[in-house]
């Protein structure tokens, strides 16, 4: 195999490895040595090292240097679950002390379902809170940062689809951390919420269709299939769409108990192919290195990757709250660049030094 069948090959290699990494007994890996010192660079760089080296330690690679990397990023991830605990306790602890109670997303939320903590690496704490708390806890930010916590704020759920705050709150639950209670979504808005996340996100991230997948294979007999896949028909396009993708790239069982007539004529042709390309070429990652809101400081470094802020198609339906079908996506990624390289540019000719990189994306 050579170097450019090896590119060329990497979103499968990848769906490879991952396809019930996370199950207690995972399936046998099929690979070549060569194959898997061609993917552990993307395993790492995505989040999935952990999950690739629980493939790989039952298999006869397990003592390859591609294996001892993946097995490095497995105890990194050990460590940081501890101490990203210990952080979401003292976040959580503070912003209640202040009268502000949240609702943690993703992170904690999702990895506690893996049946190790080690296997889903952590990031930022995001935290929701009401919009009419927002403002007080947006000024416990140099209280966060003074104590080295990483804490993303959301108003309410907007960026993860704009549902209403009070409804959410009400099917919340509280689950203790070491005898504090952390206040989580309810698992069909849970699950509602990973789909969204991983679509809006361009679908970059093979990790988080691992999520998706945990999620469905570990819920309760008593989930309820209608409140997950939501009231409108660009929701349930939404998470149909992502749960195919969880079956046909990643093995994810239990998704045939939502019934066929759900399921049909919901995923178009092109949205698997376009997943696959996300994952080969990780656009969105590339981005968030290189954003055009700092392109007056690197301004080489922004031309050699302008190609990666071109909207892909799955982005574009997103941004645009249309339903994933067979039209056309292109009229979607123009109107998407343009309105993104509005904000960007407003964004550097306003406040070109106070400029969050996240928070252009």
């Amino acid at each position: 195999m050579n170097a450019l069948s090896r590119t060329q090959d990497i979103s499968e290699l990848l769906a490879r490895v991952l396809a019930g990494s996370w199950r207690q007994a995972p399936p046998a890996l099929e690979i070549t040595a060569e194959e898997l010192a061609t993917v552990t660079p993307a395993l790492l760089q995505t989040g999935a090292g952990a999950l690739g080296w629980r493939r790989v330690c039952a298999s006869h690679y397990h003592t390859s240097a591609a294996a001892s990397d993946l097995l490095q990023a497995y105890r990194i991830h050990a460590v940081q679950s501890v101490l990203h605990e210990l952080q979401i306790k003292e976040a959580v602890q503070l912003l209640r002390s202040n009268g502000v109670e949240p609702i943690l997303v993703k992170g904690w939320s999702i990895a506690r379902m893996y049946r190790e903590p080690a296997l889903r690496p952590y990031g930022d704490i995001d935290l929701c809170v009401s919009p009419d708390q927002y403002p007080v806890a947006k000024r416990l930010s140099d209280d966060f940062a003074a104590r080295h916590i990483r804490v993303d704020l959301h108003k309410g759920f907007v960026k993860f689809g704009n549902h209403s705050w009070n409804e959410l709150y009400s099917r919340s639950r509280c689950l203790k951390i070491d005898g504090v209670e952390v206040r989580i979504l309810g698992p069909e808005d849970h699950l509602q919420l990973l789909c969204f996340h991983f679509l809006r996100e361009g679908a970059w991230r093979p990790l988080w269709l691992c999520d998706v997948a945990v999620t469905v294979e570990t819920q309760a007999e008593d989930f309820d299939w209608n409140l997950c896949l939501g009231s409108t028909e660009t929701s349930r396009n939404y998470v149909v769409c992502t749960l195919m993708l969880a079956k046909g790239l990643l093995q994810a069982a239990n998704v045939d108990g939502i019934g066929e007539n759900v399921f049909a004529n919901q995923m178009p042709a092109w949205l698997l192919p376009a997943v696959l390309k996300e994952w080969r070429i990780r656009s969105m990652y590339q981005r968030h290195r290189s954003p055009l809101t700092l392109a007056w400081r690197r301004p080489i470094t922004t031309l050699r990757n302008l190609r990666c802020h071109w909207p892909g198609a799955i982005e574009a339906t997103i941004s645009s709250n249309t339903t994933f079908d067979e039209k056309p996506r292109w009229p979607l990624q123009v109107r998407s660049c343009l309105r993104r390289m509005n904000d960007s540019l407003r964004l550097v000719f306003h406040s070109p030094k106070k400029i969050d990189i996240k928070a252009s994306y």
